[in-house]
C-alpha cells in the first residue's frame, strides 16, 4: 500500500494481510484527503478512525497536515499491523493503535481516546453500516468529539448511514459501488457531555 497525498505521498508501507481487511482504495483516500483538504479540516486535527483495518485513511491525514491519530481496531493482529506501517512511515510518535471491539459497550472502548477529536473516519464492514449511529452518538455523549467536529463515514452506494440528532450532512461523494457521506458535529444540536 502507499501513501497518496501530502509529505508522504508515495511513500509504501506493508499493511495487514491482504484478507484481513477491505482497505479503502487509492482513488477514494485521494478524493476524500484532497477534499478534507481543501476545506481546511485536516491541518493540526486530532483524527480518529474507527474500523481503522490498514489504517491508511489516518495515515493520509497524517500525511496532509493532521497532528495525531487515533485508530480503533477490533483484530490483535490488524492493530500490531497498523503499529509497524505507522514506524516503516516514520510517524509511530504521532499514532496511537486501541484494540477494542466497536460493537461491544462503548465504555470499553471511549476510556481509550483520550483527547477529543476534530475528524473522525468511519470505514464499517458494510454490513454493518447501522453501527455507526450509536457510535457517533457514544462519542458525543462521552465528548470525544469537538464542536464542528467533522465525520467521514465510507459506505455502500445502496445503503448510506442514518445519522443521530447533532450531525448534518456536508456533501455525499460516490465512487462506483462506493460512497462517502461528509458530515459536521454541532454540540448544540446533539447529545453532549
Amino acid at each position: 500500500m502507499r501513501i497518496v497525498g501530502g509529505r508522504l505521498s508515495g511513500r509504501r508501507f506493508s499493511g495487514p494481510r491482504s484478507d484481513a481487511t477491505r482497505p479503502t482504495s487509492e482513488r477514494v483516500r485521494e478524493a476524500v484527503g484532497s477534499a478534507l483538504e481543501a476545506r481546511g479540516l485536516i491541518e493540526d486535527a486530532v483524527v480518529l478512525e474507527l474500523f481503522a483495518g490498514t489504517g491508511a485513511m489516518a495515515f493520509e491525514a497524517l500525511s496532509r497536515g493532521a497532528r495525531r491519530a487515533i485508530l480503533v481496531e477490533k483484530a490483535r493482529p490488524v492493530a500490531k499491523a497498523i503499529e509497524k506501517s505507522a514506524a516503516e512511515l516514520g510517524l509511530a510518535d504521532r499514532v496511537t493503535v486501541v484494540t477494542a471491539d466497536l460493537e461491544r459497550s462503548a465504555a470499553t472502548w471511549l476510556e481509550a481516546i483520550d483527547e477529543p477529536a476534530q475528524l473522525v473516519l468511519i470505514d464499517p464492514p458494510y454490513a454493518r453500516i447501522d453501527l455507526v449511529p450509536d457510535l457517533l452518538t457514544a462519542l458525543a455523549e462521552a465528548g470525544r468529539l469537538e464542536d464542528g467536529s467533522t465525520v467521514v463515514v465510507e459506505h455502500a452506494q445502496k445503503h448510506p448511514p442514518t445519522m443521530p440528532l447533532g450531525f448534518a450532512e456536508v456533501s455525499r461523494y460516490r465512487y462506483g459501488d462506493t460512497a462517502v457521506w461528509l458530515a459536521r458535529f454541532t454540540a448544540s444540536e446533539g447529545t453532549h457531555a
